[in-house]
């Protein structure tokens, strides 16, 4: 890690930029398409109990130089003052996840996103990192109602009181992120760009989903990038790719299939994770045992 080359120009080598970009919307497009395509998002650092520092030199290292992955408090916290220092106004928000779920009580705010603001006071969502349904196009958070095309599926935002949720389920939230698949639309998360959070909230967000025994990252071993296949995402063995006009799953069937789709197709470096570690904690989650680990 060489301090004298500023974390946005580390941010840029790691995408494949050479260029310096001017702090406009096309060239914000250009930043997710690339951070999507090289920079997986993932959690093995929570799956194996390790700590899960939002340290920036500490991140910038791991996931700009080690090849490695994050989840989306590692990637967003990362990418604000990437974009600050390449002149973009951008902040966090924390949101709560509704996807796959009706909560009657509000969830905890644990999904970290970047907003951006232009001049005209205009709000985009920059969220490269929310899994296998991430947005793969930046969003206008003032196209409300409308739906907004991606080079994958379409998203809109409503107003959270048009969710059919309870009040209660969505305390301090403006405004739900939907996408729509398999002819209708479906709750992702819901944000209010007006409340920043301060740093100690999402500490404490990220303490919750990297140690509590209910995340979701704890208890499984979650991987997710874009190809020019399309859609790739990873879950305990599980690999399923989304393409245009098909959908291939399979069942990994041994530690080799895994390690060569960890490196081959998430460009993860099997050399700065535990690998044999990771493997055992499959196996205790119902992952077939291999001798030849």
């Amino acid at each position: 890690m060489n301090p004298n080359i500023s974390l946005s120009q580390r941010y840029l080598n790691k995408l494949g930029i050479s260029q310096s970009l001017a702090p406009t919307l096309d060239n914000l497009k250009i930043l997710l398409s690339r951070h999507l395509h090289s920079i997986p998002f993932g959690n093995v650092d929570s799956f194996l109990g390790n700590e899960v520092s939002l340290d920036i030199e500490y991140l910038s290292h791991k996931l700009l130089e080690q090849d490695r992955d994050g989840y989306c408090l590692e990637h967003s916290s990362l990418i604000a003052i990437a974009l600050r220092e390449l002149g973009y106004d951008a902040f966090n928000v924390l949101a709560r996840v509704y996807y796959e779920q009706t909560p009657v009580e509000a969830p905890n705010r644990t999904h970290l996103v970047t907003v951006v603001r232009f001049a005209d006071d205009q709000l985009f969502l920059f969220d490269p990192n929310f899994g296998g349904m991430t947005p793969t196009q930046v969003l206008s958070l003032h196209l409300i109602d409308e739906a907004q095309q991606t080079p994958h599926e379409n998203f809109r935002f409503i107003a959270v009181s048009e969710t059919g949720l309870s009040e209660k389920a969505l305390t301090d939230m403006k405004v739900m992120l939907q996408v729509y698949l398999n002819g209708r639309w479906l709750n992702l998360y819901a944000l209010n760009p007006e409340q920043i959070p301060a740093k100690s909230d999402i500490m404490i967000a990220n303490w919750f989903v990297s140690t509590s025994p209910q995340s979701l990252f704890t208890q499984n071993l979650i991987f997710s990038v874009i190809t020019d296949e399309g859609r790739v995402n990873f879950r305990n063995g599980a690999l399923a790719i989304y393409g245009e006009n098909k959908i291939v799953k399979r069942q990994l069937t041994s530690s080799e299939e895994i390690q060569e789709v960890l490196a081959t197709t998430f460009k993860l470096n099997i050399q700065n994770i535990n690998f044999q570690k990771i493997m055992l904690k499959l196996e205790r989650l119902g992952f077939p045992s291999f001798d030849n680990q």
